[in-house]
């Protein structure tokens, strides 16, 4: 099973009916008291709830036992207890069920999950999810707005990278995918500007997250883990490295979604679509210099990928209007977000000041493709092009 429905309740009853009567369901929360209430309400309907505790600052399982009459695990809270079950999913050849009980969710359906190693990042595959659903009375109460809504506007970038990526392979992405995926930042734009006080906010943006989510699962794209996810977990590797205060995935995401924006429109816009190939021993002395790789691994991970960037490149150029129009339009909703996105925050974005400065954004972005290069992107295409040079220093 590997189709993601969505439920409109708070998926006990979807988790019962998957299940013979009386069976046994590992819960992923953060801690006992977080999913305290929810696993009475499985108690009531007839479910025995075990709790699995995603412990540390990385929400990593030590070697968890899980018993043999365990015949579901359920990730409940956010992204981090998601990327933990289906972690065991996959191990354990068990089916995962999500339960939003923050609103930051938009990765939480995706097959890849984050591992820490130290202080080095990197993407596994996990199960995917057989179904979500949203608790609304947990949601309500959650803080990490800003978390939630800046990675549902990174989408609108990633939906960029699929189509310029799609493009200088000879496929595209349905106009439908596009114009639904857009509809639902535009919706997040609209509850945003009620104020990060209104009533059903958090429900509402962990619904638009989902709903991404499963878009883009349906549509067998990665748009919900585009350029700007890779650029946010790198830049959470070199603050890990260098020890500085982390911000989270979707709010990371959303500043480097704000930045390959108006790169993406300068990329599609520009004359030259190709240059001398980059230098991939200087790439990898960057990846051991800044994130910590090893010299063979940073070798591995710094070599090209494409076998025909000309032929790339001239797809590019010959699709340049298309993806223009479509440059624009992430543009634009990261111009209307800017304000909104600050307000969602106590001290109105304050916080946000010095956070991450532009040689971070510079570094980040040109080591992304490399870092991460699990997905095609947009950013991937500059890699190869050997546009994102300039920005290694």
């Amino acid at each position: 099973m590997c189709i993601t429905q969505i439920s409109d309740g708070d998926g006990i009853t979807d988790i019962a009916e998957l299940l013979p009567a009386g069976s046994a369901v590992a819960v992923v929360a953060a801690g006992a008291e977080n999913a305290s209430e929810y696993m009475r309400k499985m108690r009531r309907a007839g479910i025995k709830p075990r709790l699995l505790v995603a412990c540390g600052e990385q929400r990593r399982i030590p070697c968890p036992n899980i018993d043999d009459d365990v015949r579901l695990i359920a990730a409940y809270g956010g992204e981090s207890e998601a990327d933990c079950a289906k972690l065991l999913g996959k191990e354990r050849k068990l089916p995962v069920y999500f339960v939003a009980a923050v609103p930051a969710a938009i990765t939480a359906l995706t097959p890849q999950c984050r591992v820490w190693c130290g202080t080095a990042l990197r993407l596994s595959e996990g199960a995917v999810p057989v179904g979500a659903a949203i608790d609304e009375r947990a949601c309500e109460l959650a803080k990490d707005l800003p978390d939630a809504f800046g990675g549902i506007c990174a989408a609108t970038a990633g939906v960029f990278d699929s189509e310029a990526y799609l493009r200088a392979v000879g496929k595209s992405v349905s106009p439908e995918v596009r114009e639904e995926a857009f509809n639902l930042a535009y919706r997040a734009l609209d509850c945003a500007k009620k104020g990060r006080n209104a009533s059903g906010l958090c429900v509402e943006l962990a619904r638009i997250s989902l709903r991404l989510a499963s878009l883009a699962q349906s549509a067998g794209l990665a748009f919900v883990r585009g350029a700007a996810d890779d650029c946010a977990r790198t830049a959470q590797m070199l603050f890990a490295r260098e020890e500085r205060a982390q911000c989270g995935r979707g709010e990371l995401a959303f500043l480097f979604g704000c930045a390959l924006g108006k790169t993406y429109l300068e990329f599609v816009s520009g004359e030259s679509g190709f240059t001398p190939p980059p230098d991939n021993n200087y790439r990898a002395e960057k990846l051991c210099e800044y994130l910590g790789f090893d010299e063979l691994t940073a070798a591995r991970a710094a070599i090209s990928r494409m076998k025909n960037a000309e032929l790339a490149a001239y797809r590019v150029r010959e699709y340049r209007e298309e993806l223009g129009l479509l440059a624009c339009d992430c543009v634009k909703v990261f111009d209307e977000a800017k304000r909104l996105f600050r307000r969602m925050y106590p001290d109105d974005g304050y916080s946000l000041k010095g956070k991450i400065e532009p040689s971070d954004l510079k570094l980040c972005m040109a080591l992304a493709p490399d870092t991460f290069a699990v997905t095609g992107s947009a950013l991937t295409l500059m890699r190869e092009f050997g546009l994102l040079e300039r920005w290694l220093f």
